[in-house]
Order: C-alpha cells, then sequence, then structure tokens
C-alpha cells in the first residue's frame, strides 16, 4: 500500500532536479502523474519522470524511494525525445477511498478537502479538491520554465459536471492540469474536479425489478379479464 510519505518524497527528488536545472542551462526535465477512474470505481495511477543523463541519478534516487514505499508498483523504464530517460511507475487501487491515502490526492488543513464523496443507493458524487505546490527552491527557476514540464492527467468514467483544468478532451472525459509553471515558481496549483459515478448493479437490480414488477401487473390484469370469458364459455357447455 503506498503511503502517505510517497508524493512528499516525490516533490523532494523533484527540488533536487531544479536545483541541478539552474546549474545545467541545457538542462531538461519531464514529469506526468495520469489518473484514470474506471467505471468499477477503482483507479489507475500512473507516474512518469524522466531527464537528461546529467540528472539521471536523481531520477533514479526518486524510483527507489517510489518502490520502496509501495512495493507493488510497477516500475518501466522510459525514453523520450532520444535524450531523457527515467521510469513509469504504475500503481493500481481498488477505490479512489484508498488514493486518498497518497498526499497527492490527501486533504491539508486551510488549504483543500482532498477527496470527498456523497453517496446514494445509485450513484455517487465525487469531488476532488486538490492542491499541487511547489517547493521553495523552485522559486528561482523561472527562468528555466521552458526546459521544466509537468503535466496531471484525469481521465473518467463520464464528462464531470465542473472542473478547472488547462485542457479538456473533445468527449469532455480526459482532464489536464499543467503544473510546470507551479514547480519552478513555488507557488500552489488548485485541482478541482467534480462527477457522478452511477452504481450500475443498483441501477440494473431497480431497473430489473421494475419490469418484473410491470410484467406481474399486466399478466394479473390479463387473467383478470379472461376469467369472465372462461367462465361464460364454461356455463354454455353445461
Amino acid at each position: 500500500m503506498v503511503r502517505i510519505a510517497y508524493a512528499h518524497t516525490m516533490r523532494t527528488a523533484l527540488a533536487a532536479l531544479l536545483f541541478g536545472l539552474l546549474a545545467v542551462t541545457s538542462g531538461c526535465f519531464s514529469g506526468d502523474v495520469n489518473l484514470v477512474v474506471n467505471k468499477d470505481g477503482s483507479a489507475d495511477l500512473k507516474t512518469t519522470l524522466v531527464s537528461v543523463p546529467m540528472l539521471a541519478e536523481l531520477v533514479e534516487q526518486s524510483k527507489a524511494a517510489a518502490v520502496e514505499k509501495n512495493p507493488d508498483a510497477q516500475v518501466t523504464p522510459v525514453t523520450k525525445d532520444n535524450n531523457m530517460s527515467g521510469y513509469e511507475i504504475t500503481e493500481h487501487y481498488a477505490s479512489l477511498d484508498k488514493l486518498s491515502d497518497v498526499d497527492f490526492f490527501a486533504a491539508h488543513e486551510g488549504k483543500n478537502t482532498g477527496i470527498t464523496a456523497k453517496k446514494s443507493f445509485f450513484y455517487d458524487d465525487w469531488n476532488f479538491d486538490l492542491i499541487f505546490s511547489g517547493t521553495e527552491s523552485g522559486g528561482g527557476a523561472g527562468a528555466f520554465a521552458s526546459n521544466i514540464t509537468f503535466t496531471y492527467e484525469m481521465t473518467l468514467p463520464a464528462a464531470p459536471t465542473s472542473s478547472n483544468a488547462d485542457r479538456i478532451s473533445e468527449d469532455g472525459k480526459t482532464l489536464t492540469w499543467n503544473l510546470g509553471k507551479t514547480l519552478t515558481t513555488g507557488e500552489a496549483t488548485k485541482i478541482e474536479v467534480a462527477f457522478r459515478m452511477w452504481n450500475s448493479s443498483a441501477v440494473i437490480g431497480a431497473a430489473a425489478l421494475v419490469f418484473l414488477l410491470v410484467a406481474g401487473t399486466a399478466y394479473a390484469v390479463l387473467r383478470r379479464k379472461k376469467s369472465p370469458e372462461e367462465a361464460g364459455d364454461t356455463s354454455q357447455t353445461v
């Protein structure tokens, strides 16, 4: 199970990367956090960190820390633009409630409410109120912003009811926030999205129950209409 300290470790590694970028004007770093919310309420999280060779050791340290915190994480080496390499870390969560244990998605008193839900029999209304904070050391890296990219992407089963995403796909299901500037300025960025997830089992069960009730009622009505006719036929025969 991923522990709350994972996201803090990742931000610490990013801070080290920024120091490296300050030392080499040609330095480059790219980070992506991709969350897919499945129809059954589970979630798949993929974090990708890549850098130029000069900063490869820092990416290695970040990967090692992630695996130490979550031994079940799947790690795959990746390359980007031929001169950057790093790792893709994938994790699966049985529910969104479990996902809230990760610091990136957690609540912070006075800042954000994290992941909350209003649950009912037929559907759950989920609300993501997240905050991504840049490192204090990142405030001096503004001149290197063009060499740093960091995005958070979220794919939902259906279009959200509201969000503050920087970019939305044509079908409305995939939302993207650009967080590179947040890292370089040392500020904080709000990530907000609200969406509804239907309980398919409850909906199907209710539909089946309604069908049976309607079918039963129709059958009873037909039987009542047919009974007098059958009684008449019987009297004529006698």
